[in-house]
């Protein structure tokens, strides 16, 4: 997502350095680096619900045929056509 390269961190941690001082500035790293942590493990976890609900939903149209209910509909529709152009041509 972000590239960040050595001279970006290295102008980050000095202007920490002098904003926030020596003394404070560990601790915000740990800070950060926490939340940090758990935003990406929220993420992680989203992303494995969501594979989860894709094969459920995938076994469970398996599982109903919805391949052949798509296709029974399309034929039906099909032959609704053919019989309106069937009975247009008569009628002319």
């Amino acid at each position: 997502m972000f590239q960040v390269g050595f001279l970006e961190i290295a102008i980050i941690l000095i202007l920490g350095l002098i904003i926030i001082g020596p003394k404070r500035l560990p601790d915000l790293i740990k800070t950060i680096l926490k939340f940090y942590k758990k935003v990406q493990k929220q993420i992680s976890n989203y992303k494995k619900v969501q594979k989860q609900i894709s094969n459920l939903k995938n076994d469970l149209e398996e599982d109903i045929g919805t391949e052949e209910i798509k296709k029974d509909v399309f034929n039906e529709m099909r032959m609704e056509e053919l019989d309106l152009f069937d009975k247009s041509d008569k009628n002319e």
